[in-house]
């Protein structure tokens, strides 16, 4: 078993953040990541809203950016490292991942996020032919053609504007009238862009094609109807990744975890950061705040009670 006093899981904006302030409290920790680290701001376009870049830097840079600047603080993190079970023990936690058993004097929950399902016939058959939930990932496989994206809000927005510039035709349904988005700048790009169609009030229903997408189903005020698209970009909203708290008393809701001011859930030790945070902005600057508010409490924690 392998011993840390702070172990933070999650590799993205809340979970670098908590491992620098972790890291210069001289806590002997580990990030813990299922990915390869930075998060889901890797995915997306041009960040143009987090201060400190003038003229914007793109999502992965910007992931980059994080992770380089947590390693020279001597941050170590795993990557590909998902864990799968916390449990207490004593006054400690154990914490089990796929590779490993860690035992932890306190834990930082900084998960995060991640995509909702659309459940609609032909979308697990086609996912990865066709079917995608990264604008950002694959948007390049569909320069020239036409795609769908769904969904009705901010990140559905955000997939538009990001295959603008690559896509012949990008066709947003929605079942709302008009698409709901964190910032009015972005409803004026909307309207802006000459290659997007917002088709309200409209519920995809089915996914074909014989090896790839080919096109889908939609019904639009109850009349049904077909659009031929070579890509459908899934955007209907995102859950917390906490699944791996199950073994723990946790207080959770609706799958997010609750916490105080100082991001200390229910139980003694255990603290959240980031969007696995019940209630708070869905936004990166919260992200970093919380991560830096988890670690120095994990780290004042620590120190009165070890």
């Amino acid at each position: 078993m392998i011993e840390k006093d702070l172990i933070i899981i999650g590799g993205g904006p809340a979970g670098l953040t908590a491992g620098i302030y972790g890291s210069r409290s001289e806590l002997d920790l580990v990030v813990l990541d299922s990915g390869v680290g930075g998060g889901q701001i890797a995915n997306a376009g041009l960040v143009e809203n987090y201060p400190g870049f003038p003229d914007g830097i793109t999502g992965m840079e910007l992931a980059e950016t994080l992770k380089k600047h947590a390693e020279n603080t001597g941050v170590k993190i795993n990557m590909l490292e998902p864990v799968t079970t916390i449990t207490e023990s004593g006054d400690k936690f154990i914490v089990k991942t796929e590779k490993a058993l860690y035992q932890a004097k306190a834990v930082i929950v900084a998960t995060g996020l991640v995509h909702r399902k659309l459940g609609v016939p032909g979308e697990s058959e086609l996912s990865g032919r066709g079917v995608s939930y990264c604008a950002t990932c694959d948007g390049a496989f569909f320069k020239g053609k036409r795609v769908a994206v769904v969904g009705g809000g901010t990140g559905a927005a955000m997939a538009a504007l990001n295959l603008a510039d690559l896509a012949s035709q990008i066709f947003v349904v929605t079942k709302r009238e008009h698409l709901k988005v964190a910032e009015k700048i972005m409803e004026t790009r909307l309207d802006r862009a000459v290659n997007i169609e917002v088709v309200s009030h409209s519920a995809v229903k089915r996914i074909t094609g014989e090896n790839r997408v080919e096109k889908i189903e939609i019904e639009t005020s109850g009349k049904a109807r077909s659009l031929d698209v070579d890509g459908v970009f899934i955007e209907v909203g995102k859950k917390a990744l906490t699944s791996f708290l199950k073994d723990l008393p946790v207080e959770l809701e609706k799958g997010y975890i609750p916490v105080d001011r100082d991001q200390r859930t229910s139980i003694p030790g255990l603290f959240a950061a980031g969007d696995v945070v019940s209630g708070s902005v869905k936004q990166m600057g919260v992200a970093v705040a919380h991560g830096t508010i988890a670690a120095l409490s994990a780290y004042d924690y620590i120190k009165n009670n070890f």
